[in-house]
């Protein structure tokens, strides 16, 4: 197991993990942050590539018993972590991970096709970390493995998206589609269906829907829902029936039911 006794805090190595609190690695970096134990043990049984692993020396002898031969371990001393972090830091082990190319979306239509038990997720703009956070998690126990992000859905690998999904963002496809009305176009050429989540009319109970062969389901955000013209490209719109005054229920709570019973019905 090769381990690096850090020496000091200008050391390149700890680039990725410097000031964590107010700068976060995004999209466009390559790589992506992983923090505490589960998350650090999820990554590293993942695919992705694991740039580093820094362990707090109070934790070392921990690491040892889990932390694969082959892993690069930076070691830091406990009095440095929470400067070097910019905050408070008590969990002992933080991982860098590189992101890793994703399949296109027209590859994985293409494929989706012919599986008419198939069912894709699509998150557009949703920006708030732990509702992202919660769809992945809820997509991957339900076991739908292609989650598409549209414009304005925020960062799938950042540190609290990551956190909140307890790292099963990591056993997801997660594809970029940047042109939603073209995405759409491609995905009922293809005959897929799409459903948007909406309290709009003309929209059908979600208990009165009976899917027919493969079918993506269209998330939208926070406060709007989704666009108009995505509503109106979908070939479905389903709602489900609010009680004691509730005007609708929190996106990815909504997600999570509309996941659950459409991959009952596949």
């Amino acid at each position: 197991m090769p381990i690096s006794r850090i020496e000091t805090l200008d050391d390149d190595r700890l680039e990725p993990y410097r000031h964590l609190r107010t700068r976060n690695l995004t999209r466009f970096s390559q790589r992506f942050i992983a923090e505490s134990r589960p998350l650090v043990q999820r990554l590293l049984e993942s695919d992705y590539e694991v740039e580093s692993v820094l362990v707090d020396e109070d934790h070392l002898e921990d690491a040892m018993r889990w932390i694969p031969p082959e892993v690069s371990i930076l070691l830091i001393s406990h009095e440095w972590v929470d400067e070097l972090l910019g905050f408070h830091f008590h969990r002992g082990f933080l991982a860098c991970g590189v992101r890793k190319k994703q399949p296109g979306w027209r590859e994985v239509l293409e494929s989706a096709q012919s599986r008419t038990d198939w069912t894709g997720v699509v998150a557009i703009g949703i920006q708030d970390p732990e509702n992202l956070g919660v769809t992945l998690r809820n997509a991957a126990a339900f076991g739908i493995r292609d989650c598409f992000l549209g414009p304005g859905t925020a960062d799938p690998l950042s540190r609290r998206v990551l956190r909140v999904s307890m790292g099963t963002a990591l056993r997801v496809h997660l594809i970029e589609v940047h042109e939603i009305e073209s995405f759409l176009i491609a995905s009922h050429e293809a005959k897929i269906q799409s459903l948007a989540t909406s309290l709009q009319e003309p929209s059908v109970p979600l208990e009165g829907f009976r899917r027919s062969g493969p079918l993506m389901i269209l998330l939208g955000n926070e406060a709007v829902g989704l666009p108009p013209e995505v509503q109106e490209q979908a070939t479905h719109r389903i709602k489900m029936s609010m009680e004691l005054g509730t005007d609708s229920l929190n996106v990815s709570v909504a997600g999570g039911i509309v996941m659950h019973y459409m991959t009952r019905l596949a």
